[in-house]
Order: C-alpha cells, then sequence, then structure tokens
C-alpha cells in the first residue's frame, strides 16, 4: 500500500499550485457536480495508512450534496449525504446507514478567522439499533496556517470543533469528549486535512484517524 500511495504521489503530481492570498472570509463551499477528491485515512495512533478513498459529488440542489465515495480499488461504496453547507447529514454503505440528526456541525459559513459556532448532533447507526450519541459541539475558525499533505501546500483555514458526547442504549452507557481539528482550503472546496479524535471520560484516548487530501479534481 506504501508503493501505491508513492506512486499515486508521483503521478498526480503537486496541488500547490492552487495556494492563493489569505482570502479572509469564505462565503461557502461552492460545492459542484463532479467535485472529486482522494484522500489518504491514516490510524492516528500508528500514523499507518488504512485506505485511499475516492470522493465524488453526483448531486447538488437546495437542500442536499449527494456523493458517493469508494477505495481505490473500488470494492467498498458508500453513499454521502450532506447540507448544502457540506455538513454530514448521512452514509449509506454495505449493510449499515449512520445517520447526524440534523447535521454534524463541523462547517458554520461563512467562515473567517475568530468566528465560534455551537451545534447539537445525535448520531445514531443501523448496526447498532435502540442506541445512540448526543454531542453538543462547539466550533471555532482559529487563524490561517499553511499546511502541507500529498497534495501539496495550502493556505488553509483552521477549525476546531469539540464538545461532550454521552453513547446510550448500549451495552454500558459511556461519556467523553469529542475533538475535531480540520485545515479548509477554499480553493479545493474542503478540507486538505482533517483529524478525528474521541475519548472516554476526560483523556482515555478512543478512535483516533487522519484523513489527508492527495489530489482533487474541480467538477464542471
Amino acid at each position: 500500500m506504501r508503493t501505491l500511495l508513492a506512486l499515486l504521489t508521483c503521478l498526480l503530481g503537486s496541488a500547490s499550485a492552487f495556494a492563493q492570498a489569505d482570502p479572509a472570509r469564505i462565503e461557502g463551499p461552492g460545492i459542484r457536480v463532479g467535485d472529486t477528491w482522494i484522500f489518504n485515512k491514516l490510524d492516528g495512533s500508528k500514523r499507518s495508512l488504512e485506505e485511499i478513498s475516492v470522493n465524488v459529488v453526483k448531486r447538488v440542489d437546495g437542500a442536499r450534496i449527494v456523493m458517493e465515495s469508494s477505495s481505490l480499488d473500488g470494492r467498498s461504496v458508500a453513499r454521502i449525504e450532506r447540507t448544502v453547507a457540506f455538513n454530514l447529514v448521512r452514509v449509506e454503505g454495505a449493510g449499515f446507514t449512520q445517520t447526524a440528526t440534523p447535521f454534524y456541525p463541523n462547517y458554520s459559513f461563512p467562515l473567517y478567522a475568530g468566528k465560534t459556532w455551537n451545534g447539537k448532533v445525535v448520531l445514531t447507526n443501523t448496526n447498532r439499533p435502540g442506541g445512540e450519541t448526543t454531542a453538543a459541539l462547539q466550533g471555532r475558525a482559529i487563524g490561517w496556517e499553511m499546511v502541507t499533505v500529498p497534495a501539496g501546500t495550502f493556505l488553509a483555514l483552521k477549525l476546531s470543533v469539540k464538545g461532550d458526547y454521552l453513547a446510550t442504549g448500549l451495552d454500558d452507557t459511556l461519556s467523553g469528549v469529542i475533538e475535531d481539528t480540520l485545515w479548509y482550503a477554499p480553493e479545493v472546496r474542503n478540507a486538505v486535512r482533517y483529524e478525528y479524535r474521541d475519548f472516554v471520560g476526560v483523556n482515555r484516548p478512543w478512535n483516533h484517524e487522519i484523513h489527508e487530501l492527495v489530489r482533487f479534481w474541480p467538477g464542471q
């Protein structure tokens, strides 16, 4: 897999040409049909590559953005729904549906350094009937940074979304903290790097994953 990643990076080249001056304010994601992103998914603890995914926008209307996400070999395919502000609503994969009600609040456009927002979300998964996770999250746009990923070097607005969660309806009731960190680059209409972490209690690490952009193709 590492060899494949190196080959992809050489073939696809660098997207650093997308770099631009600080836009100060991002009015919206401006997603278009055909927008395509390739991401590496890394195990955050081991820093090892877990998956390479291809994500394509199939439909954009007044209420939803509909995407298809597949593994690089095409064997794993999921349908993803997002709000027009690019916040996650639903993932439908092989044998499961995960829903975020009303949506997972990673973004609150317009975005600019210093902006804050709040959002409450309820997460359910058909693989765990009767269980749900409720999270109260606070978002903050920290400021503009240069960030380097396999696709190149980008000027990106760093976003922090964190808060407490409570998971019920399982064998045990769990509570803890969620921490999201995103680097949003307007020229690719997406985060070029996204790091998700959650903890059981205050400081017991549980999940940790990192997504980094490998290539972006704009739609028409």
